[in-house]
């Protein structure tokens, strides 16, 4: 799978919270937030820092439905967050990869990775 991968010029929890905000102010939604840190622990597993941002909206969903609904399988896109290396890493998937199989989609990926690219721009070094 294609993802973009960058590493961030803050923190851990300082970019979750940029990019959260980022999200929503490049016309995406954040869906959910896994946080696998939180959830491991719970099982006596201690890790850094590790989400997952869940992230579409609902217009762009509707035009997903209307070129094929196959396609509803794909959303939403995921933006993950981790601790590595004394870095914090985010990597993204790309809607083009993940919408070429499908009909008349190509546009729309285009728009939602233009998206992308400027919220993790937000936080690249």
């Amino acid at each position: 799978m294609n993802t973009k991968e960058i590493v961030s010029k803050f923190g851990f929890e300082e970019t979750v919270g940029i990019l959260q905000r980022s999200v929503e102010e490049n016309g995406l939604k954040v869906i959910s937030v896994i946080d696998a840190q939180a959830n491991l622990k719970k099982i006596g597993i201690e890790i850094k820092g590790n989400k997952i941002l869940e992230v579409f909206h609902p217009k762009l969903a509707r035009e997903v439905f209307d070129s094929d609904l196959r396609a509803g399988i794909v959303p939403p896109l995921r933006i993950y967050i981790y601790e590595g290396n004394g870095m914090t890493h985010v990597s993204v998937q790309s809607a083009a990869e993940l919408f070429s199989r499908y009909n008349g989609l190509g546009e729309l990926a285009e728009r939602v990775d233009k998206m992308l690219d400027s919220i993790t721009d937000s936080v690249a070094k």
